[in-house]
């Protein structure tokens, strides 16, 4: 037996991957759930995506659209922070593989900052993921801010159903201009957008079911619609950082929740009164 791979609750990465995901900015790992530890996490997952846990608020949207679309008119549903409204969630062999993951990629303090349920439905090809950096959504300026965003395939990701795409090695230069999609304000827009440049390469990164990518706060990604006709695109995140990011964060009000009163564009503003 390996000494890397899925180990009972750990992902040991072997030393090739770190280098990887430090140097590039994101790495993919197969086999991260098995086929039959998958159903319990999905029987959760849908009844997010089915719109049937209460009192989420924004926190429960279209993440393709502006506020206010209808259910049945989604096409991107996300669920964020969906163990804040499931704690039977918290502490699920997922989330502790992650754990494991994050901790030899960021460091021992590592500990789950968000969690979030993306489900792109068949036959949209509008539930497109624009091209983005995670740290353009979230406070700058905090503590240790490198993080692992895990992403797991529920289904088989391609481009066909949107796959993740990302810039190789854009995690080294600055965060670039962000801007809301749909123009506006938070009420509105809560989408934002970058452009890329002349020079970026972009790279697909297909999965399997079980499979997962590894992303940091810096790099350019995004993923385009789903053309399927049948086929979802179902995608369980969690995140990880620095303890001493995490609890900055908090002290601030920052939760990543959409229902949070502090978010992309208040701390937005405080820096250009600031400028």
């Amino acid at each position: 037996m390996s000494g890397f791979g899925r180990q009972g609750d750990e992902y040991v990465l072997t030393p090739e991957q770190i280098a990887s995901f430090h140097r590039d900015g994101y790495i993919t790992l197969t086999g991260v759930m098995s086929e039959n530890e998958l159903p319990p996490i999905e029987t959760e997952f849908e009844r997010f995506i089915r719109g049937e846990v209460p009192d989420m608020g924004r926190d429960f949207c279209d993440m393709s659209g502006p506020y206010g679309r209808k259910f049945e008119e989604f096409s991107l549903v996300n669920a964020v922070l969906p163990r804040k409204y499931k704690p039977e969630l918290q502490g699920n062999l997922y989330e502790r593989r992650c754990a494991s993951v994050a901790r030899q990629l960021v460091g021992a303090s590592a500990v789950l900052d968000y969690d979030q349920f993306l489900a792109k439905r068949p036959n949209k090809p509008d539930a497109v993921f624009t091209w983005h950096q995670d740290l353009g959504y979230w406070p700058t300026g905090t503590p240790e801010p490198l993080t692992a965003t895990c992403s797991l395939a529920l289904d088989d990701a391609d481009t066909e159903n949107g796959c993740l795409r990302v810039v190789p090695g854009s995690q080294k230069g600055e965060l670039r201009p962000h801007r809301p999609l749909h123009g506006g304000n938070r009420d509105t827009s809560h989408i934002l957008s970058v452009e890329l440049g002349r020079d970026d390469r972009v790279v697909e990164l297909p999965l399997r079911r079980g499979d997962m990518t590894v992303h940091d706060e810096m790099i350019v990604h995004g993923s385009g619609g789903n053309s399927s006709k049948n086929r979802w695109r179902r995608t369980y995140i969690a995140a990880f950082r620095s303890k001493a990011c995490v609890d900055y964060e908090r002290s601030i009000g920052f939760t990543h929740s959409h229902n949070d009163t502090v978010n992309w564009q208040t701390h937005l503003g405080a820096l250009e009164a600031a400028d």
